[in-house]
């Protein structure tokens, strides 16, 4: 950091350096006093030369853009955002009223032990909050909801600060980061896929909440099939755990649909309603060897197909036509030498190309049949890749974010007459096609599977 940014150093001949709040990878958060106003201000300084990562600073200018236009008493106003440059270097300052007390992080670790009642109360007054961010069109998820970024004051009350979702950025600063934004233990599990909606920051509230009430991180309490299994940890009522639990279901759709319903159902004013049930998948047969492995806390799927054999009637008539094509082929070949025949330039012609079919068939047969086929997909990237008797014959590799869409299309052969359906996933130079054998159950299953984890993304 530049050293004017130390203390006691006035920046922009206006903001004079305090003290230190937190400092990270690529910034620094200052407590200031701004020289104008006498008032003490958050003053977060982020210095170019230290970015690796341009989304750092694309974060750290929609934070200020965001700050502009809220007005509420429990968020720090927005003062200014300016540049300064010098001959080494440009620092970027974002300054806001600084948030009185202490944070909810530091308030349990100095021993205070909020009960239920203090916890339902806090969480009112958050929601509160929340409700006022989502009334904007389009609405404000905060994405980084957690007790180090909620500041409570005995007199003054609760503050919520960190609005660039950069991790840390009120109290711990601006740290090296990528799109995938908040803190372990307290994001919602869409998170980790880089997606963000209303529920989200609900998500962020309930962990935060289970903090208040276990004294622990969310990421240390006990999980089944990526659900917190909070109830014996915490000295709450049914109804305060019933809606709790929805806070926190992994699923997104299965939580609340705002924060507004989550107040009016804590506050008693509507019962808590009934869950969505999610859409069933399409059924197959226990018997598949397909295996489908989606690992949703980290958005990453992987997809293994065995080779198909002779488990589908396409792919046995594909092989029944290429054995009975081949063996005609081999019967001409032997009766050709065995008889001696001389060939016309135009039988030539018309057998080469009777051979030129029988090879394509039985290379189409031997790729289609007995190739495994493996799909690796997450936020970045998708891969296919193809073997044929351990040796790998194909490899196609490309951006996750340039896939337009992935479907079931048709599949135009001379023979057999009826077209086949094949998997398909388009991007926008190519398309890639696998599984064109395989039964149509397991087709339409692989579609769905791609189609909806493709959607778990942002456009």
């Amino acid at each position: 950091m530049e050293a004017q940014s130390q203390p006691e150093n006035c920046i922009a001949e206006r903001y004079r350096i305090l003290g230190t709040l937190g400092e990270g990878g690529t910034g620094i958060t200052y407590v200031a006093q701004d020289l104008q106003s006498g008032q003490k201000v958050a003053l977060k300084a982020l210095v170019l030369r230290n970015i690796t990562d341009w989304k750092v600073l694309e974060l750290f200018k929609r934070e200020a853009r965001i700050l502009s236009q809220l007005n509420h008493p429990a968020i720090p106003r927005y003062l200014d955002s300016f540049q300064v440059d010098t001959e080494k270097d440009r620092v970027f300052y974002l300054v806001q009223h600084l948030a009185p007390g202490q944070s909810l992080y530091a308030w349990v670790n100095n021993g205070l032990n909020p009960n239920s009642t203090q916890v339902q109360g806090l969480a009112e007054k958050i929601l509160e909050i929340l409700v006022y961010l989502q009334d904007f069109t389009p609405p404000i998820i905060h994405r980084d909801l957690k007790p180090q970024n909620i500041i409570r004051h005995p007199k003054k009350g609760i503050f919520l600060v960190d609005f660039g979702a950069v991790q840390d950025t009120y109290r711990h600063t601006v740290t090296r980061g990528s799109t995938v934004v908040g803190t372990y233990g307290y994001m919602a599990p869409e998170q980790f896929r880089g997606h963000a909606d209303l529920s989200t920051d609900l998500y962020g509230l309930g962990t935060t909440l289970l903090f208040l009430l276990t004294g622990k991180s969310p990421a240390e309490l006990p999980r089944k099939q990526l659900k917190i299994q909070f109830r014996p940890y915490i000295n709450a009522d049914k109804a305060f755990g019933d809606w709790l639990e929805r806070m926190l279901e992994p699923a997104s759709e299965e939580r609340f649909s705002s924060a507004k319903e989550a107040l009016a159902v804590l506050r008693g004013e509507q019962p808590l309603p009934p869950k969505i049930k999610p859409a069933q998948k399409p059924r197959i047969s226990s018997k598949s060897p397909i295996s489908i492995d989606l690992n949703e806390e980290k958005g990453e799927l992987k997809i293994e197909i065995p080779p198909i054999g002779l488990r589908s009637d396409r792919a046995q008539n594909f092989a029944i036509l290429t054995f009975i094509w081949s063996g005609v082929l081999v019967l001409m070949a032997w009766a050709i030498v065995t008889l001696s025949l001389v060939l016309s330039p135009a039988n030539y012609f018309w057998f080469g190309l009777f051979v030129a079919i029988g090879l394509w068939m039985l290379r189409a047969f031997l790729y289609s049949d007995f190739s495994r086929t493996r799909i690796e997909a997450d936020a970045q990237t998708f891969q296919l890749q193809q073997w044929l008797w351990g040796m790998r014959h194909q490899k196609i590799r490309f951006n996750t974010k340039d896939i337009t869409e992935a479907q079931l299309s048709l599949l135009f052969l001379p023979f057999p007459k009826e077209p086949l359906t094949v998997c398909e996933v388009r991007t926008r130079p190519r398309k890639v096609r696998f599984g064109a054998l395989l039964p149509a159950s397991e087709k339409k299953w692989l579609i769905r599977e791609l189609t909806a984890f493709l959607k778990s993304f942002p456009t």
